[in-house]
């Protein structure tokens, strides 16, 4: 097996609705044949160019054999394996990740990443462009890694403590109120209903702080 330390990322150079209802199979398969046709249609290869290629839905497909050299980056080939993602047709290289890919599309590179960092003694993580005059993977790769995307709200932990706080006291407010009747009764729903209302600004001002970031 060759000793692999540098992760090069890259695109397939194609629109987002390429291909659309093929399998990633299929399109690897025509990637393939961009690189194995001989020239002038293609680049004569004896494979296709990528160890790994990621489909807009995040499918994961795997190109040449990670123990051959690939041929996605002039001179840095050697001891690196290449991740191409689909997409990044008329990308620049200040583009953010968002900008040509999908949510799916980070969630499994970025887990790819730690499972071949758990194979292999990886040092570096780069884009094609930091090595050739070109925006290829069209965003820059060191920044994308630091700035995690961003989480759902529904995905909030605090969020969903507070969305369970208000079930909890909804219920047991409905209990306690049914063992009342008359006056208590009524002063037990306006009590709730304080409550109630004070957990929904509580919740407000967390949603204010999720949406600038803070957890």
């Amino acid at each position: 097996m060759r000793r692999i330390t540098e992760l090069i990322i890259h695109c397939t150079a194609t629109p987002p609705g390429w291909r659309n209802g093929q399998s990633t199979a299929a399109k690897v398969a025509e990637v393939k044949r961009w690189h194995i046709d001989p020239k002038p249609n293609g680049r004569g290869w004896s494979d296709i160019g990528y160890h790994y290629l990621i489909d807009r839905d995040g499918t994961v497909e795997t190109g040449r054999p990670l123990d051959r050299d690939g041929a996605h980056a002039a001179g840095h080939n050697k001891g690196t394996i290449g991740i191409s993602l689909f997409g990044g047709k008329s990308s620049s290289a200040s583009d953010q990740f968002a900008d040509n890919y999908t949510r799916a599309q980070d969630k499994a590179l970025r887990k790819l990443i730690v499972g071949l960092q758990k194979q292999h003694p990886i040092s570096k993580i780069s884009g094609h462009n930091e090595y050739a005059a070109k925006a290829c993977p069209g965003f820059n790769v060191g920044r994308w890694l630091v700035n995690k995307p961003p989480r759902s709200v529904a995905a909030s932990t605090t969020l969903q403590a507070t969305g369970a706080s208000a079930t909890a006291v909804v219920g047991a407010g409905a209990t306690a109120i049914g063992g009342l009747d008359g006056t208590a009764q009524i002063i037990a729903v306006v009590f709730a209903g304080i409550a109630l209302l004070g957990l929904l600004w509580v919740a407000r001002e967390r949603v204010k702080k999720f949406a600038r970031g803070i957890r």
